[in-house]
């Protein structure tokens, strides 16, 4: 490349004849730096929750006793709330997509009929009244073939759409499912998770780097920025990220095939990264927010390897806690960089703090969602505040009865000390010798008293100290696990222990606590339901016909739409999440109670009732592997198979033999109608 006429790396000061542009730019610094403000009581709160759980509980902790109670119920909490890979299911929405035809079977073939009796009878078409028919009967299957042929081409979108998301569920790097009970965990500690949608594209750099796809998108990107610094001579050939550069170029000239991935990605960010406008009044959705930006502290170098802009000294300078820089602290700080999602304007841009230029220009968001922003909050504890968009965390309801748990225990830990054995002895009635065999004796030993007669008792010159007895009323810990219960609906029993209630009084506080667990399971499951709707979204605007066939198979359909039609066609819609919803049990239920009489149902297609039975039993068998075209029922197999009989046989006595057997018991009734209830109960 030719590097002497121009620069590799934005080095240049920002204009500053643009006045217009630093100022919005400045202006844009200050609003952000004014929320973050705003939101930092409750950031700061966040961060306290996250030491308390991790077992930080007390203010010079060191020695204190700790047994960390809100350890256990978070975990008790994910494990109940999130338990499964989420599955999603691609539905196409409910339309009315017949004109013509009402969709009932009597009227289609009464028109297949109509259109039989033409072809046989030409001669009737001269009759006016019939060519109407004709004319109607034609309009009718055209409007119904046109229909089916719109639904099977949907359905094939929504097959191929729900192969993809879960293609992309497994390349994540951790994989999803880590990162979803992480962001469950993070949830119960600091009131709010995040998920941020977003498609990664060959040689992209974004500055997501929690989630990405496992390829060598991040290292061509840091050879980049190294190889762009040699060439603007920022460092010199002996330094050390040169010599990184040439170690980094030997593996690459190494490998047979340099892997650069391109797809749907999810990060998770932390809750503390989120700025959201002050005005927002709710989180799920974001409402009432104008702007929603993500926080990033970036040394100079990624900076320059991600957005090829160098600050220079320009950039304020941050600490690894996220607090500008002071003193000396400043020599090798971080810069704050911020990605602003401006609904007002329909803008994406990211500035740095300090610095008088965009790192990357407005212009619409990266990838499309109907809600605007691409972050999707989780929170369980929902409650109604004119001043407070964040809910309580289970840490913060927790924390106190925790505190004076930890609290009782280090009372009776202390007591225990203070009541340990002493001896008291008149000065001088012992002497530093004797002292020292008393105090260092082991078990049956005799020990030899220069200070004591031989007619002289012991008790005489010792005195043992009785120390106050312990109450054990005074350190009972049960109503600090009464108040966990009645606070977050943990019990004693759910935390390894006993409590004293009745076995009812357990029973009825564990139906309490799971009717909780489920409408946060609910709240989960819609959010995931939220983020898989978008990720189809994203995905029909954002992949081409090539890479879905690679993945999906070259059945895969993918149609060329316009972002109002991807909205209103296809939608994916989680079935099976992290609760299994709907109900398996009870949907397995309904289908043993209706099967009985679909079987006796005159059209009911065998395959499609299979299908119907597979997938309520979650199972993953493939039925276009199992059928055979033209092949009898296995019961009808083996009935051909059994061996004659002679005269008793049914099958020799007559065309009608078989079918017409008199059933035992039934005497010369003859052939018996069905009941609802036999074909199951054979």
């Amino acid at each position: 490349m030719d590097t002497e006429n121009e620069q590799v790396i934005d080095r240049d000061d920002p204009d500053m004849e643009n006045e217009a542009r630093q100022e919005l730019i400045k202006r844009w610094c200050g609003e952000i730096t004014s929320a973050k403000e705003h939101h930092k009581p409750r950031f700061d709160k966040m961060r306290e929750h996250m030491k308390f759980a991790f077992g930080d509980q007390w203010e010079g902790q060191k020695g204190k006793y700790v047994a960390n109670i809100t350890q256990r119920h978070i975990r008790n909490r994910v494990s109940s709330l999130y338990a499964k890979n989420p599955k999603a299911s691609a539905k196409r929405k409910e339309r009315l997509d017949f004109e013509i035809w009402d969709e009932s079977p009597q009227s289609l073939m009464q028109a297949q009929q109509t259109m039989a009796m033409a072809q046989q009878n030409p001669q009737m078409m001269d009759d006016p009244a019939v060519g109407q028919m004709m004319a109607e009967a034609k309009a009718l299957l055209q409007d119904a073939q046109q229909g089916m042929e719109r639904r099977a081409m949907l359905k094939k979108v929504a097959k191929s759409l729900e192969i993809l998301f879960h293609h992309y569920l497994d390349e994540q790097v951790p994989r999803f499912k880590i990162s979803a009970k992480a962001l469950v965990g993070r949830t119960c500690i600091t009131s709010v998770g995040y998920v941020k949608l977003g498609f990664q594209r060959q040689m992209d750099k974004s500055p997501d780097a929690m989630q990405r796809l496992d390829d060598f998108s991040q290292e061509l990107a840091m050879m980049e920025a190294v190889s762009a610094d040699l060439a603007d001579g920022e460092i010199e050939e002996d330094n050390p990220r040169a010599e990184e550069l040439r170690q980094m170029i030997k593996t690459l000239q190494s490998q047979d095939d340099v892997l650069v991935r391109e797809g749907l990605v999810f990060d998770f960010p932390r809750s503390t990264s989120i700025i959201i406008d002050p005005d927002c009044y709710s989180l799920k959705g974001f409402v009432g927010a104008r702007w929603v930006a993500h926080e990033f502290l970036f040394t100079k170098e990624k900076i320059e390897e991600i957005y090829e802009v160098d600050v220079g000294d320009a950039a304020r300078k941050y600490t690894d806690e996220g607090k500008r820089a002071t003193g000396k602290k400043k020599k090798d700080s971080l810069h704050c960089v911020w990605e602003v999602y401006d609904k007002a304007t329909g803008h994406m841009f990211t500035i740095c703090d300090g610095y008088k230029e965009y790192l990357s220009e407005p212009e619409p968001p990266t990838v499309y969602v109907e809600q605007f922003f691409p972050i999707f909050s989780l929170t369980f504890n929902d409650l109604e505040h004119d001043e407070e968009i964040f809910p309580p965390s289970d840490v913060e309801l927790i924390k106190d009865a925790q505190k004076e748990h930890n609290r009782s225990r280090e009372g009776l830990r202390e007591h225990r000390k203070a009541n340990r054995p002493r001896y008291f002895a008149a000065t001088g009635a012992l002497s530093e010798n004797d002292q020292d065999k008393m105090s260092m004796a082991v078990a049956h030993e005799v020990i030899n008293i220069d200070g004591m007669a031989p007619n002289e008792r012991i008790e005489d010159k010792l005195q043992a100290w009785r120390g106050a007895p312990i109450d054990p009323g005074m350190y009972d810990t049960s109503y600090n696990f009464d108040d966990i219960m009645r606070t977050v609906g943990t019990q004693e029993a759910n935390l390894g222990g006993t409590a004293g209630g009745t076995a009812t009084e357990s029973s009825i506080a564990e139906g309490s606590r799971l009717s909780s667990v489920a409408s946060n399971v609910d709240d989960l499951d819609d959010l995931l339901t939220d983020v898989a709707r978008a990720a189809g979204q994203i995905m029909l605007e954002e992949l081409n016909e090539e890479t879905v066939k690679q993945i999906a198979g070259p059945g895969a359909v993918w149609p060329d739409m316009t972002r109002a039609e991807i909205a209103k066609e296809v939608y994916l819609e989680v079935v099976a999440g992290s609760s299994g919803r709907p109900n398996k049990a009870q949907e397995i239920a309904n289908m043993e109670r209706i099967l009985p009489y679909l079987v006796q149902i005159p059209g009911i297609d065998p395959t499609w009732l299979a299908k119907q039975v597979l997938d309520r039993m979650d199972d993953r068998l493939d039925m276009t592997e199992a059928l055979a075209e033209g092949m009898p029922s296995i019961t009808a197999m083996n009935a051909n198979a059994q061996p004659g009989r002679g005269e008793d046989d049914p099958n020799q006595q007559g065309q009608e033999g078989g079918n017409n057997a008199r059933a035992a018991g039934r005497g010369n009734e003859g052939a018996q109608p069905a009941m609802p209830g036999d074909q199951a109960r054979g």
